[in-house]
């Protein structure tokens, strides 16, 4: 393990979370775990935020009736960028980590609360986006797209703020594995423009900031599309929340540890959570980061 890694490792055990092999394989089972709301129907289905692509729709969970407009929390599923979809959330089936089949999975496992998070006023979006990776692309070609239509999501929903009953200055992005990637782009692109705006889906007149993202086992590393070059960029980075497993073959924590130490550089508010033994899309993560998520998105839009 790489030195620093274990020194943060050592910090979390001291902090008290659960530790051990039952950790990274099924901490969802523990009566001390976090536990998942029953699962709830959107209030919008199928919404498309553009129409370039059939992939190009949203599922939206409405709050109760409120005297105020609702802050968003937009989840963003992983795949690889080749699989996945927005009826993973909310989840209705749980069961032991899944084992890996190789380097494309699993994927788009654990997911947010969405019952809890609208129980506590948040709006909530389910988001597809274009899937276009094939044998031997290059990461910027199917990477590009997927970002793109994560810009496009944003633009749609801030222009349709009012129409929705969504708050147009609180918008959060929250993803595992791909998603992840997608959210972190999207948090440190928002402020100026790039390559990741296209004025094709609509709605280019509308700001795409980000007032907060969560990046679960997303801080992926390839040449051609470098989270770091963005934050090197970026004029404007809102508060993010990171989380990984030190277990994780497939997004190390190691990534993610230069990811949290790149934002901090910058001087943006990055938090960083490496989870002892958990693997990719490990249920450790919906057993123990659900409520810090809450929190940490309680504090972003003051609730």
């Amino acid at each position: 393990m790489d030195v620093r890694l274990s020194v943060l490792v050592a910090t979390i055990l001291v902090s008290g979370l659960p530790v051990g092999p039952a950790f990274g394989q099924g901490a969802s089972s523990d009566s001390s775990a976090y536990q998942y709301s029953q699962p709830i129907e959107p209030t919008f289905y199928d919404i498309s935020y553009a129409t370039l692509s059939p992939s190009q729709k949203l599922d939206l969970y409405l709050p109760a009736a409120q005297d105020r407009p609702a802050p968003v929390v937009i989840w963003i599923h992983g795949g690889a960028f080749r699989v996945g979809d927005k009826h993973s959330m909310p989840r209705r089936n749980f069961g032991p980590p899944p084992t890996p089949k190789g380097p494309d999975g699993p994927y788009q496992i654990q997911v947010p609360d969405v019952a809890a998070l609208t129980r506590k006023g948040y709006a909530v979006v389910s988001l597809n986006y274009r899937l276009l990776r094939r044998p031997g692309d290059a990461f910027v070609d199917y990477a590009l797209p997927a970002v793109q239509d994560g810009k496009a999501a944003l633009r749609f929903l801030r222009a349709n703020a009012a129409k929705y009953g969504l708050d147009p200055e609180k918008f959060a992005v929250w993803g595992n594995s791909a998603g992840g990637f997608i959210a972190a782009m999207l948090a440190l692109t928002g402020h100026e423009p790039t390559v990741f705006d296209d004025p094709a889906l609509g709605n280019s007149d509308i700001s795409s900031a980000v007032q907060a993202a969560v990046i679960w086992y997303g801080a992926i590393e390839v040449r051609g599309l470098s989270i770091a070059h963005y934050i090197t960029a970026a004029k404007v980075i809102p508060p993010i929340l990171i989380a990984n497993g030190d277990a994780d073959t497939s997004v190390p924590g190691v990534q993610a540890i230069r990811l949290n130490d790149d934002l901090l550089k910058k001087g943006a508010k990055s938090t960083l959570t490496i989870l002892p033994g958990a693997h990719h899309e490990d249920p450790a993560f919906m057993a123990t980061q659900m409520l810090p998520t809450f929190k940490f998105l309680d504090a972003a839009f003051g609730q």
